[in-house]
């Protein structure tokens, strides 16, 4: 942590099924043997398609990631029951 960092706020509601995905620069920063990078429209592609937050770290990981992995998937889903009071 950095002492008297100030960071931004930024709040948003999720509709039903909205997708919320947050990584680490690890993922886009990836780079192959011939130092391409994997970048960021390789990784908006790749969510499209993925099923979890493993998938993108793998894929990542075989691409060349040699730095950080953090990925964070959330989907939003129906409420069942209201909350309790």
């Amino acid at each position: 942590m950095i002492e008297g960092a100030e960071y931004s706020v930024t709040r948003f509601q999720l509709k039903e099924n909205d997708k919320l995905v947050l990584l680490s620069d690890g993922i886009a920063e990836a780079t192959d043997a011939e130092g391409h990078l994997f970048g960021f429209e390789r990784v908006h592609d790749l969510l499209r398609s993925a099923g979890s937050a493993a998938e993108v770290a793998t894929a990542a990981q075989s691409f060349g990631q040699e730095d950080d992995i953090s990925v964070f998937y959330v989907t939003r889903t129906a409420v069942t029951e209201p909350a309790m009071a």
